[in-house]
């Protein structure tokens, strides 16, 4: 079977139309209760907010509102802080790209000045290789809004591989059973 020229064209034509509304399906992420404090970040960005809340996020397992309250079970580790600008209650963030070689899931945390109004905080799931966006935050309660800081965590399936001193201990181990059976067998 050929392939007529003009098939080859409406084949092209219909991957870029794809590609364009694929695109275009992006919408902003709605992060915690709409009712209260929250923020949206766009789903070519993110890919789903994993919690919200009041107090701190800054990176440390025992002090971390986030790590300590409803990551606790996610496997997420503080791992930085990310850049960012604002312009009233919209910015931008960005990080090191060189971050995704070494996690293969990172989460960004925004923690805004709200007087403790709820919610104070919010982390999102990044897509696989984002390093930078966009961000709305709304100010239910009119206290305060500004953006404080943004904390990086990471999550790494890569398994750990044994240090080189266990692996050693583990061969004479061996070794030492290898003799210990010979000397039994004869």
């Amino acid at each position: 079977m050929t392939v007529k020229p003009t098939s080859l064209g409406a084949l092209s034509l219909a991957l870029a139309a794809f590609s364009f509304a694929g695109s275009a399906a992006a919408v902003p992420l709605l992060c915690e209760d709409a009712a209260v404090n929250h923020m949206y970040v766009d789903t070519s960005q993110v890919s789903e907010c994993l919690a919200g809340g009041i107090g701190n996020i800054n990176g440390n397992p025992g002090t971390d509102a986030f790590l300590t309250g409803d990551g606790a079970a996610s496997g997420l580790v503080g791992i930085g802080a990310a850049h960012f600008t604002q312009s009233g209650t919209t910015g931008t963030f960005s990080l090191d790209a060189g971050l995704w070689q070494a996690w293969d899931e990172i989460a960004i945390g925004f923690k805004f000045g709200t007087g403790n109004q709820p919610d104070a905080w919010f982390v999102y799931l990044l897509n696989p290789q984002v390093a930078s966006g966009n961000w709305q935050f709304v100010n239910v309660f009119g206290r305060g809004g500004g953006l404080s800081h943004l904390q990086l965590y990471g999550r790494s399936a890569v398994s750990s591989v044994p240090e080189p001193g266990t692996l050693a201990l583990l061969g004479i181990g061996l070794l030492g059973a290898g003799i210990a059976r010979r000397r039994k067998a004869v």
